[in-house]
Order: structure tokens, then sequence, then C-alpha cells
């Protein structure tokens, strides 16, 4: 990018920071008597639930496909006819009727499907999108870290990520008609995590990552002008195993993930109560992820506590059990292919920390109770009693959803190689509202 181009995507970032947030397709005020524009939640009636596909997780969409259908119409978001050709065969697999499946294409469709749109209802009740910029889970942000000191090896590392992805959700708005509501923010759907009456919990370090170039006012500032958000509630870390990008998390241990996401660690059960990730204590006691963890929800739940919903009401906060840290180790390589989740490279951290090849490392899987699926009268369940956690954990896991989503069904889905790559079922599903 030239110095020109450059000062003109400043003034650009700059002047939508300082303006309102706008609507592309129609004014933001409502004419009488018609409802105010809102984000809408998970927990909301459902219209459909949208899927992805990539190579290599073909089972886990089979099984979500399978379990979703039976409650929700399903759509899938594939980057063209071949791979759509590949998904049909694969939910023809798993007994899903394909007739049913409604394709829409885009050559930059995600896998990921939760991050590529958010979803929200207009001022006359219709089905909108709202724009967030698309940064590849902060990139820039990642090479900064990664070449900490050096702005000349952080400028060429960001050079390196040609993502065009900024495009997808108006594209996917454009398929379905949806109006379009354009934000100054950068974040993913998985970021977002709203109650559908005014409320938006945000993890603070997650945003500031994303929108470096705004002041934290300016990110709340802006916050407050998506649609229908009243108040932000603001919380102070998400889960250790969920670093941004691939990162050291502590000694040998170390994450691929998003930086944060909301839907790791905190979810709304209905309007006024919180699911919030906590470690088992007696594994905090020996294991240092499972510490870390503990410290920085405890820190979250006394901000919960405190906290009110849009209307000043308290919020009710349950404590969900994480499944057991799960972990494998891997050696790294200078042929490490960085698009498989098991092949690591020293020169994927920074210099300082001292990283040889053929050295050993703790990946840790982005594990997480708390990245569940809701979808009219089911709850999809992330299930790790395969991977180490004991089944009192997994109980006690389930009673408190039990108590949070009464009347619904709970299903188990294993989604553990959603985990590796700091992704999960929530993840990989995008909740449309009826």
């Amino acid at each position: 990018m030239d110095r020109h181009s450059h000062a003109q995507g400043v003034a650009r970032r700059q002047l939508l920071a300082a303006a309102a947030l706008s609507p592309a397709a129609h004014a933001l005020t409502a004419p009488p008597g018609a409802g105010a524009p809102r984000l809408t939640a998970d927990f909301d009636p459902q219209a459909a639930v949208w899927l992805g596909y990539d190579a290599g997780h073909e089972t886990f969409t089979r099984d979500l496909a399978a379990a979703l259908q039976p409650q929700v119409r399903l759509k899938m978001l594939v980057r063209g006819a071949d791979d759509e050709a590949r998904a049909r065969a694969v939910l023809a697999a798993g007994a899903v009727d394909l007739s049913q499946v409604q394709f829409a294409h885009d050559p930059r469709a995600l896998f990921f499907v939760r991050d590529a749109a958010v979803f929200g209802r207009d001022d006359l009740g219709r089905l909108a999108v709202l724009d967030f910029r698309w940064t590849h889970y902060g990139w820039r942000s990642w090479c900064r870290q990664r070449h900490p000191g050096d702005r000349a090896a952080a400028a060429d590392c960001a050079l390196r990520d040609h993502d065009t992805s900024d495009t997808t959700d108006r594209r996917l708005a454009d398929t379905l008609g949806a109006a379009v509501y354009r934000s100054p923010l950068a974040m993913e759907g998985g970021g977002v995590e709203v109650n559908g009456q005014g409320l938006l919990i945000a993890n603070r370090p997650l945003w500031i990552s994303r929108n470096p170039e705004l002041s934290p006012a300016q990110i709340e500032a802006a916050l407050l002008r998506l649609p229908g958000i009243r108040r932000v509630l603001w919380l102070d870390a998400g889960l250790a195993q969920d670093p941004l990008h691939r990162a050291t998390v502590t000694g040998r241990h170390v994450g691929w993930g998003t930086g944060g996401h909301t839907d790791e660690f905190v979810r709304f059960a209905d309007a006024r109560t919180v699911l919030l990730a906590w470690p088992d204590e007696a594994e905090a006691a020996v294991h240092p992820v499972a510490q870390i963890n503990l410290r920085r929800m405890r820190r979250n739940l006394a901000l919960l506590q405190q906290a009110t919903d849009a209307a000043g009401r308290p919020l009710r906060v349950l404590k969900l059990p994480l499944p057991r840290v799960v972990q494998r180790r891997v050696f790294l390589s200078a042929a490490a292919d960085g698009s498989l989740s098991h092949e690591w490279s020293a020169d994927m951290f920074p210099p300082h920390e001292g990283r040889r090849q053929g050295d050993w490392v703790w990946q840790l899987a982005a594990a997480s109770s708390l990245n569940f699926v809701v979808a009219n009268g089911v709850v999809l369940v992330p299930d790790y009693r395969a991977h180490g956690t004991p089944a009192r954990q997994h109980d006690a896991m389930m009673a408190v959803l039990r108590q949070a989503f009464a009347g619904r069904e709970l299903q188990l889905v294993d989604a553990i190689g959603a985990n590796w790559v700091g992704g999960g079922a929530h993840c990989a599903t995008l909740n449309e509202p009826a």
C-alpha cells in the first residue's frame, strides 16, 4: 500500500469512528409505530441455522446438521459448486434431508460461519445484517506481538495476509434481501454477545486488539451506536487457551485461538441469565492454564455480579463448569505446514521466547462447554468425556445447562477437531432469527 492510499484509509477510519452508525439500506429514523432496530440473541426464535464447509471437518459438519435439522431449517454458505457437492455428500451420509437444505455460494465463505456475519432486525422487524470490518482475527495485532520492537518485520508479516472476507457479510445480506448496518468497528460474530434487549457483553482486550487505532472510550461509543445497544458490560479477559492466533499461553503451553471470543467463556441463556466459564478448582491447583483461567473468571464474576441489564435489573449469573484442559505434545519443525493444526514451527513465536526447532510444546485445544449452539428447542453441547473430562465434571456441566435452558433438549456433539484451530460448535453455526 502506498503512502497516499494509507492516508486515505486512515482518514476513512477516523471519519467512520466519528460518525454515528448508519444503515446502508434505509434511514435509522423509525416510522410511527415501528419497533427499534436491534441485534438478536441466540436464544430468540430461529428461522434457520447456517453451516459452513471445509475439508477435515466433515464428520463434525454432518453431526451438527443431523442434530439441528429436526429443530430448524438448515442453510449452508460454501465457496462454490465443488464445495456444495462435497457438502451434499457429507450431509447425505448423515441422513440429512437435502431437499430441506438451502445453499448459498461465496468465494470467501468461512467454515466458522459465525464470524462472517451478525444478524439483527431493522426498525420494521425485517432481517438485518451488522457489517463489521474484517481483520482476519486481528492479524496485524498478532504481527506486532510476533515481532515486538521490529516495525518493519511486523509490517511485512501483516502484508502476508491477503484475506478479503470483509465483503462476505454484505453479500450474504444481498442474498437474503436484508438491510445492512455499517459499523466502524472491526470484530467477528464470535466476539459479539448480546441479550437482544440492549445489553452487550464485551471482552475488553479482544475489542482493543481488533481496533488498535481507537481508544477504549471510542470503542464503547461506537458499540453504543450498534442497533438497539444501550449498555456495554466490559469483562477483563477470555480463556487462556484462546490466545490471539498461534501464541504462548504460559511456559511450554501454546494455543491457536481468536484472542478472546466471548462465545468461549460467557454466554446469555436468556435476557438476564449469564453463563460464565468456571474451571475445576482442583485442576486449577495443579495445572498452570487452569490456574490462569480461574483468576480471570473470578475477576469476570465480580464484574458480572455488580452489573445490571439495560433496564437496570441485576443479572443472574451461573457458573458453567469447563472441561478438563485438553492438550497434546507437538514438536517444532522448520518444515511445518502452518495450515495444519498439529504442525508448529519455532519461527511462529517471538524471537525473545527462544524457541528452537526440535523442541516440544504442549498445544492446548480451545475446549469450552460455553461454545454451545441454541436452536429453538435444542442446545448442542460440546462433549469432552472422550478427551479426559471426568464424568462428575461433565454431569455438573449438564446440570447447570438444564437449569439455564429448562424446556430445551440437550444434545451432545464432539467438537475437538474444531477446538484445535480455535473454534467450536457455536463458531461453526450462524443463527438467522425468525
